[in-house]
């Protein structure tokens, strides 16, 4: 009878599991959801105009569609890049994704994104490039190739947090840059970000989503000066 409920029990957690998608899907719908909202889709489109584009959409149903296919575009993203390192979400307890990215919005422009994938207790990394056609997803031995001293110090900083389990000091660390940024601070241009995803299955099956920048390690530094 045990023996039954046990499996019972185990087929249930399965039949219930959410994929990556689904959790992405759930967990950061406010992303297009915001395009929704007349007073934000004012801040980019003259709303009192109204007119139809080539798609047959207004401009404001245009931003709210082009919003939710990039939200669903990157889930599947995520996904590929968990499926390309042989890694399935549903048995997974914990994981970390961690995606670096450059901020600049002028030529040259570099579409390359790298980062890694932390589990309980094993490291993948992965690098693809968003200007090929067909994206593909190599590993990459990320924590060992920095393109500077700064940034070799934030992935340390990063890294370091999350296998020792105290991700939420990389809370503290992003709100303090981000009102640094906009006030004392607002002269430093950040030219690298990192979007760092949290999961764990115990914490109700929490995905927490952090922003980071290269500038988080030159406040630090700067604090740290006498």
């Amino acid at each position: 009878m045990k023996k039954i409920l046990a499996l019972i029990l185990l087929i249930s957690s399965f039949a219930n599991a959410q994929s990556f998608k689904e959790l992405y899907a759930e967990n950061f719908k406010s992303d297009w959801e915001v395009y929704q909202n007349e007073e934000y889709v004012k801040q980019y489109i003259d709303t009192t105009i109204v007119y139809k584009l080539d798609s047959g959409r207004t401009p404001e149903q245009e931003l709210l569609f082009q919003a939710k296919q990039n939200h669903d575009k990157r889930a599947e993203l995520i996904s590929e890049i968990l499926s390309s390192l042989k890694l399935n979400f549903e048995e997974l307890d914990s994981l970390a994704f961690i995606e670096q990215g450059s901020t600049n919005v002028n030529p040259p422009f570099d579409f390359v994104k790298k980062g890694a994938i932390i589990t309980k207790d094993s490291v993948f990394g992965f690098l693809y490039n968003l200007e090929r056609e067909n994206v593909e997803i190599a590993r990459h031995n990320y924590f060992q190739n920095s393109e500077s001293e700064i940034i070799n110090q934030a992935k340390q900083v990063i890294g370091n947090l999350i296998i020792s389990a105290k991700t939420n000091y990389l809370d503290t660390i992003a709100r303090v840059e981000s009102k640094m940024l906009s006030g004392p601070l607002q002269a430093l241009r950040p030219e690298t970000e990192f979007e760092i995803l949290i999961y764990n299955k115990n914490e109700n099956s929490e995905l927490k989503r952090i922003y980071l920048h290269d500038t988080f390690i030159q406040i630090m530094n700067q604090k740290q000066q006498p």
